[in-house]
């Protein structure tokens, strides 16, 4: 009987272990109502037909992290959570490569070395676009139109193997 119940616990532990978080705990795939749930600070996105094009369905208006302001997004595709964007504009270029600079420090000591980056052996520090992986999570760093910080947390789809 104590095997059997080990079994269950070993077997409900790993389902549970399993579930892929991309940003603060929230896992991909989770509904609107689990992300509230999770984060109460989460609140439906205004009416911006963009946003509501991409998928955007909830945002928190502005997030601390180190040292800027963020707005956090939350992007959908069929009620499933797919990704979080996380973007700070620092008004001026040189701000924004500071803010990636700092983040890209944060992101090393978390996920370790980037497995890819457009800006790596670059002999200017001008361009940021930086990518992690980290279980079946990708972490995407970049500045967009040299003032923007963006920094995407999406889940990555396993591998299909073509079995004959």
């Amino acid at each position: 009987m104590k095997k059997v119940l080990l079994c269950v616990i070993w077997l409900l532990f790993a389902a549970g272990a399993s579930a892929q978080a991309l940003w603060q705990g929230v896992p991909a795939g989770a509904t609107s109502a689990e992300v509230q749930a999770l984060m109460p600070e989460a609140r439906v996105a205004p009416g911006d037909p963009l946003s509501k094009d991409e998928g955007v369905q909830l945002e928190i208006p502005v997030h601390e992290l180190a040292g800027a302001r963020f707005k956090v997004s939350f992007v959908f595709k069929a009620d499933k959570l797919q990704r979080v964007t996380l973007l700070a504009n620092e008004g001026s270029a040189d701000g924004a490569r500071a803010l990636g600079q700092r983040l890209t420090t944060l992101l090393r000591s978390r996920y370790g070395l980037e497995m890819s980056t457009k800006s790596r052996g670059a002999t200017s520090s001008l361009t940021i676009d930086r990518q992690w992986s980290f279980r079946r999570t990708s972490v995407h760093l970049h500045v967009v139109d040299e003032t923007f910080v963006r920094l995407d947390y999406s889940g990555q789809v396993p591998p299909r193997t073509n079995r004959l």
